[in-house]
């Protein structure tokens, strides 16, 4: 007897059209091919660091909402993680990039963070682990292809790719398809694909946004 399908799977497959759109966004494209120009990484590290900021306050509202212990613990990690390490990063990259980010960069790209606290405002925890799952997801797939195919630049590029394909990263990417997985069931599928598909699609949104 064939084992039932997750929640989690169910969302990869049923989004799988969105996801592959996200896939090979211009960003995704042209850092995988090593064709990314100084100046729009130097936008791509001023937007990028402005949604790590509403990442943490995702993370924080799911400690508030986290359904147990595993899940409050996990939660409290990230939040850790985005103000120290992914901090750290972004201090240090943009200190050492050859040029600045232009003029008005963060805020071409609030489309992902008002989608985001949209969202998790009216639907708490379970879509804040719905839409964390999707990017997270599609950040796991690109620079896991990227590392194993591409020609990423060395330096902070590289840096940044590798720590969206690690070991460390894909565990956290199988948390959040476990607290997807564990949502209650009244929770409709329908409306985690709604969050899921919403998120994507906010994402490519976002990363166009880098080319201005």
């Amino acid at each position: 007897m064939a084992l039932p399908v997750s929640r989690s799977e169910r969302l990869l497959k049923a989004a799988a059209p969105t996801m592959e759109r996200a896939l090979t966004m211009r960003f995704v494209t042209e850092v995988t091919a090593g064709t990314i120009s100084d100046a729009d990484y130097a936008d791509y590290l001023e937007i990028e660091a402005g949604f790590v900021e509403t990442a943490t306050r995702l993370h924080g509202l799911a400690v508030w909402g986290a359904p147990d212990r595993t899940a409050l613990e996990r939660n409290a990690r990230a939040v850790h993680a985005l103000t120290t390490s992914q901090a750290d990063y972004f201090r240090e990259a943009r200190a050492a990039w050859p040029v600045p980010a232009r003029p008005g960069a963060a805020r071409r790209a609030e489309v992902l963070s008002r989608y985001a606290l949209d969202v998790a405002r009216d639907g708490g925890y379970p879509a804040v682990m719905t839409m964390l799952f999707a990017a997270e997801s599609l950040y796991l797939t690109w620079c896991t292809r990227a590392q194993e195919r591409g020609t990423v630049p060395s330096g902070a590029i590289a840096a940044w790719v590798s720590l969206h394909a690690d070991q460390a990263f894909r565990n956290g990417v199988r948390a959040l398809a476990a607290e997807v997985d564990a949502l209650p069931e009244e929770v409709p599928q329908e409306l985690l694909l709604r969050w899921f598909t919403g998120m994507l699609e906010a994402e490519i949104d976002f990363h166009d946004a880098v080319f201005g």
